[in-house]
């Protein structure tokens, strides 16, 4: 008589889906998303009050670190990091155009902003807009 054998049954192999960018778009995703923008937003606005109320009143070289301040405080106290983002948010580009060798260069005011105009655009030049009649300083090669 032959030996029956006892065979064990295998778990059927599941196959994980790989997730990529053409995910369902769900209602809930679309309101988290609104949420965390209005959130940042509102932050943006309340930056934008205490940089020009308070900080102002404070002293004119700290108004541009209140909105930093008011950031930092929001998310330490209010539990609020997505409002703290936009504090932030408001906030960078007024601390670092505060920043004694940074303030230049910041929204187009540096100290080089007009070289590339001069140098390379002629001015009332219709149709040719880029002059190559310029020379190097000291060099007398045109076009460089």
């Amino acid at each position: 008589m032959p030996v029956r054998r006892r065979t064990t049954r295998k778990a059927p192999v599941r196959r994980r889906r790989r997730r990529s960018m053409g995910q369902k778009v769900t209602a809930a995703k679309v309101n988290a998303a609104t949420m965390t923008a209005v959130k940042a937003g509102l932050g943006g606005v309340i930056a934008s009050a205490l940089t020009n109320t308070l900080g102002n009143q404070v002293s004119p070289g700290f108004a541009p670190y209140t909105g930093l301040a008011g950031s930092i405080a929001t998310s330490l106290f209010f539990k609020q990091p997505e409002i703290a983002a936009g504090m932030a948010g408001y906030a960078g580009p007024k601390v670092l155009s505060s920043l004694p060798g940074v303030g230049g260069f910041l929204a187009g005011g540096g100290a080089y902003s007009g070289v590339a105009d001069n140098m390379y655009l002629q001015e009332g030049a219709s149709s040719d807009v880029y002059a190559s009649n310029y020379t190097l300083a000291g060099y007398d090669i045109p076009g460089l």
